[in-house]
């Protein structure tokens, strides 16, 4: 059988696998990226779903979401020759309507549940009062509105918690930074785990 028409040579795998080893994403964004690359053999294992995502956040392009849409029906029909029907169930069909979605959603972070379940999160460690846990998660959303709110009016030397820079931020200037890249966050590298 012969190779895909995408299947990479040696040279484009290594290319991969040392941009892949060198990504650096904010603290809690990511997972560390660079333990999944094995450049000996040239190949990635254990990355998570959400790895995937951060990794391909921003590759959507219109033109091939349309050529896409035309064309998912026919491969649809085609497969349908080939497998018994008994294969086809409704996640099948979802392929039909994913270009759609995806060209109406635009990019996967607009889409994520992840921000939202990271907000709610927050607001469910804030819970004081087992009893009445919504009013208790009112009041944590109200406190942190608020906090939001009166930042704004704080003189510049004083610190608080959203003025503070990142645990992680190297405080280099934003001119000092590649402004091209996507993955551009501030931030230092993780380093390796020392024994106490």
């Amino acid at each position: 059988m012969p190779k895909a028409a995408y299947t990479p040579t040696k040279e484009q795998k290594k290319r991969i696998c040392e941009w892949i080893y060198g990504l650096k994403f904010s603290d809690g964004y990511a997972s560390n990226i660079a333990h999944c690359v094995n450049m000996m053999k040239l190949r990635m294992h254990g990355l998570k779903s959400h790895d995937y995502h951060s990794i391909c956040l921003t590759m959507l392009d219109i033109t091939k979401l349309h050529k896409l849409e035309q064309s998912v029906a026919i491969i649809m029909c085609n497969l349908e020759k080939i497998f018994s029907p008994a294969f086809f169930d409704s996640m099948e069909h979802l392929i039909v309507h994913l270009s759609y979605e995806a060209y109406v959603g635009g990019p996967i972070q607009y889409t994520w549940m992840y921000p939202l379940e990271r907000f709610l999160h927050d607001l469910k460690k804030k819970v004081k009062n087992k009893a009445l846990v919504e009013a208790s998660i009112f009041e944590a959303y109200i406190v942190e509105a608020i906090n939001l709110f009166s930042f704004h009016y704080f003189e510049p030397h004083v610190l608080c918690k959203r003025s503070m820079p990142g645990r992680n931020d190297d405080l280099t200037s934003n001119k000092d930074r590649i402004q091209q890249s996507i993955f551009n966050q501030p931030g230092l590298a993780s380093m390796a785990s020392k024994k106490r």
